[in-house]
């Protein structure tokens, strides 16, 4: 058995030659590039009985030996891949579960597949390998594989760089990236060409991820807190890149959320991290919420603005030069938003969080009044912040009937602050209090959001009204003011029942004090 770390990357296959002869590659190396073709073959039953349950099995053929392994992938750990595999010679491309060394993984197995096993995909690859070594002596395999996934008609190209750990510290795959990144851009990957060929056979597009609840425990440290959000931004980043890149409205929604929420775990422990990476974490990822948010802003005007207000209005056909000017508007901005995911200064941001999780230096060392030891439990770290942003809240909301579009904005922006603070923490407070705290805060986040979107579709309007304005006919203004008009009427009931909600809010009882 093994357990394998690496790191994958996706880069255009006209950047292959600049690749190999990079010197950060070359004057690691310790031997020639060895160059291999790699047939693998992907067993499994009618059914995908391993694939459900989170195996892959396949024969790979090199020359003229065959080899069986069996992986079973792990959470990702920031930009790191982990597999277990158990691997075995064959005598042919027939895999033999018999032939595994773990009995319960072998019994598993058995009873899983009742040895009705068949080839359901395959790759082919040329794989250039070289050993690389650094100065403290850290050894790392770097493969890059071109070829394509096969399933059925269903072909997938391939071109990838891999980085395995082999022995040493997992900080100089880091940094060797993070070089690579700067002279050939990649996207760091976590899809196996197990589950490429997954893919093509379900012929299923990547959907968007929501956010998952946290797995903070009551006995988290503060360290163990702080890798767990990071851990889960991260992820949440990279599940949704495939969406974006497909310019699903969805995925462009849940990453902006993604970063929220990082910001929002990341500032409990602002103290603990040195101002420096803080700084640059918060301004990348405002960076990527700028190239996000007007592709979502576009997004919601259309799908939640206009079509249902079209679809009540008679002949729905009015809205359809209005429709067709706001639709340019965002065919743009989606494409500035896949530029952004595809760019190597993305790249560079996910390899700059991932080090955190492997850097046990990570922690601001300068000696701070306002900084925590980070071996207390998480418990007493996210008291301290929710108590801070809970009494800014509630100052703001008393003060609401009289404060400016500006003001309400800022406010808006500190209850979403206070609400993903809410649900990090959750776990590690009695789950009716968090429930009750959570039921009485997200309508104001709800309806908050709501009259922002109303402000900012009448400057969409405006915007499209001075990029095209020989296009804005009698019927494009006609429709406008309906869709605004109709919206307009809308935050005024919101508006009275956000007052309501803050009221009730007011008097909601925090749940981090109680014994």
């Amino acid at each position: 058995m093994n357990n394998e770390m690496e790191l994958k990357g996706v880069f255009k296959a006209e950047q292959l030659e600049q690749l190999k002869r990079l010197s950060a590659i070359t004057d690691l190396a310790v031997n020639k590039a060895v160059s291999r073709v790699l047939t693998t073959t992907y067993f499994d039953t009618p059914d995908h009985a391993l694939h459900k349950h989170g195996y892959s099995l396949r024969v790979r053929k090199i020359g003229k030996t065959y080899t069986q392994c069996l992986k079973r992938q792990s959470e990702p750990l920031g930009a790191i891949i982990g597999r277990i595999e158990w691997d075995a010679e064959l005598p042919d491309q027939i895999p033999q579960i018999d032939l595994l060394e773990n009995k319960k993984i072998r019994t598993k197995l058995k009873r899983l597949t009742g040895y009705n096993l068949q080839a359901v995909f395959q790759s082919v690859v040329r794989r250039q390998s070289r050993k690389l070594k650094f100065d403290d002596g850290t050894t790392v395999s770097l493969d890059i594989d071109v070829g394509e996934v096969t399933a059925g008609d269903a072909v997938q190209p391939i071109c990838e760089l891999e980085l395995e750990l082999l022995s040493g510290s997992a900080a100089h795959i880091f940094e060797l990236a993070a070089t690579i990144n700067q002279t050939v851009p990649f996207r760091i990957s976590t899809v196996s060409k197990a589950a490429r060929g997954y893919s093509l056979l379900s012929k299923e597009e990547p959907r968007a991820q929501k956010w998952r609840q946290s797995k903070l425990l009551k006995n988290f440290t503060g360290e163990q807190a702080f890798v767990d959000n990071l851990q889960q931004a991260i992820s949440y980043l990279q599940a949704n890149e495939a969406s974006v890149l497909l310019d699903d409205a969805k995925g462009i929604h849940q990453m902006r959320v993604a970063l929220r929420r990082l910001r929002a775990g990341l500032e409990i422990f602002q103290a603990n991290i040195a101002q420096e990476k803080y700084d640059w974490i918060v301004s990348e990822a405002k960076w990527l919420r700028d190239e996000l948010s007007a592709a979502r802003s576009w997004d919601v005007f259309i799908d939640e603005f206009v079509t249902p207000v079209a679809k009540l209005s008679e002949p729905a056909t009015r809205f359809e030069l209005l429709l067709s000017a706001a639709e340019k508007e965002r065919v743009l901005h989606r494409k500035q938003a896949r530029s952004a995911v595809n760019s190597a200064r993305y790249t560079k941001f996910i390899l700059e969080l991932s080090t955190l999780l492997y850097n046990d230096n990570w922690p601001d060392s300068a000696a701070s009044s306002k900084t925590m030891d980070l071996s207390e439990p998480a418990r007493k770290f996210c008291a301290k912040q929710l108590k801070k942003q809970n009494k800014l809240v509630r100052e703001k909301c008393k003060k609401l009937e009289k404060m400016s579009k500006e003001e309400r904005h800022k406010l808006r922006l500190t209850v979403k602050k206070l609400r993903y603070t809410v649900d990090f923490s959750a776990n590690i407070y009695p789950d009716k209090q968090v429930l009750k705290f959570q039921k009485t805060l997200s309508p104001i986040q709800s309806r908050m959001g709501y009259l922002n979107d109303v402000l900012a579709a009448e400057l969409l309007v405006e915007k499209m009204l001075s990029a095209e304005p020989d296009a804005a006919t009698p019927a494009w203004f006609y429709t406008a003011g309906i869709v605004i008009g109709w919206h307009q009427r809308e935050a005024k009931f919101t508006e009275k029942k956000l007052f309501k909600d803050v009221n009730r809010f007011l008097d909601t009882k925090a749940f981090w004090d109680r014994k």
